[in-house]
This record gives structure tokens, C-alpha cells and sequence, in this order.
């Protein structure tokens, strides 16, 4: 049977554990540096494993907020609009199995046109009025503190690793 990549993960810390970290105890810059691969290695177990279903959800609701902006900005913000379509246009979802090349590449493009959506927003507040920003502003939010849940889950294992 053919290991998992989180398996292949996983023998190679327990290895470096076990065996080379016990080796270098009085070694402590070395020792370190293998404590540091080890929190890395606890973080890859998660990723490989979450990583596609992550990047894959996060395209999701990036495209469906981004499709409200461009309409709801349409308007007021007629450039921002234009430049939240060019991307939708060039980032369709994917037909068959995206790599995680794929999706991270994907996810790249629709966090930056979000990054220029949030700065014209920003920058059109007076134009766009208080409310209508609050509420193009809070949509915004609410998707940044979901996207940071989903994430979290492929940090919080190597966060419990101690360093010592």
C-alpha cells in the first residue's frame, strides 16, 4: 500500500523526533532548526490534507462577493466594477479537478481585485454615502472572518507543537 503524503509527513517528524533531535541535544542552534522543520512539518499534515478544499471554497465565496460588489458598485464606482469583471472573467470556475496550483493561483487573482475593490471603496466613501459603504464594508468583513475559520484549520496543530 502507498503511504498518504500526510503519512510521508508524518514518518519523516517522527523520524527527525525520534531519532535526530534526541542526536543533537547539545547542539542548540541545530536542535533549533530541527524543532522549526518539525512545527513546519505539523503544519504540511494539515495543509496537504485541507488545502485544495480551502482554496476551492475560498474561489466560491470570493466570486460570489466580488459578483455582488461589481453590482452594487456599478454605479457609483463604475471602474472598480470594471476591474472586479475582468477578473471574474479570466477565473470561471473550474470544470474538472483543479490542481491546488490551480486554485492558489485563482485565489491569488480574486484577493488581489479584492484588495483594489476594498481601496476604491475606501476611496469613494463619499461618493458611495455611509450606509451603502457600512454595508459593502461589512460584506467584506464577514467574508475576510470566514475565509480566517476556514484557514485556521491548517495551523492550528503546528501551533500546539512546543518549540522546546
Amino acid at each position: 500500500m502507498i503511504p498518504s503524503s500526510r503519512e510521508l509527513l508524518a514518518g519523516i517528524a517522527r523520524t527527525l523526533e525520534n531519532d535526530v533531535l534526541p542526536e543533537l541535544a547539545g547542539a542548540t542552534w541545530t536542535a533549533s532548526s530541527i524543532r522549526s522543520c518539525l512545527t513546519l512539518l505539523a503544519h504540511l499534515e494539515e495543509r496537504v490534507v485541507h488545502e485544495g478544499r480551502i482554496l476551492y471554497q475560498d474561489n466560491a465565496d470570493l466570486r460570489t462577493l466580488l459578483g455582488r460588489l461589481r453590482t452594487d458598485l456599478s454605479e457609483p464606482l463604475p471602474e472598480a466594477a470594471i476591474g472586479i469583471s475582468l477578473v471574474l472573467d479570466v477565473t470561471r470556475p473550474p470544470s474538472g479537478y483543479p490542481s491546488v496550483e490551480e486554485l492558489d493561483a485563482t485565489n491569488q487573482r480574486l484577493k488581489a481585485v479584492l484588495e483594489q475593490t476594498i481601496t476604491a471603496l475606501h476611496e469613494g466613501r463619499r461618493t458611495l454615502g455611509e450606509d451603502r459603504f457600512q454595508a459593502l464594508n461589512g460584506s467584506i468583513l464577514v467574508h475576510l472572518a470566514t475565509a480566517a475559520e476556514r484557514d485556521s484549520i491548517m495551523f492550528a496543530t503546528a501551533a500546539t507543537k512546543s518549540p522546546l
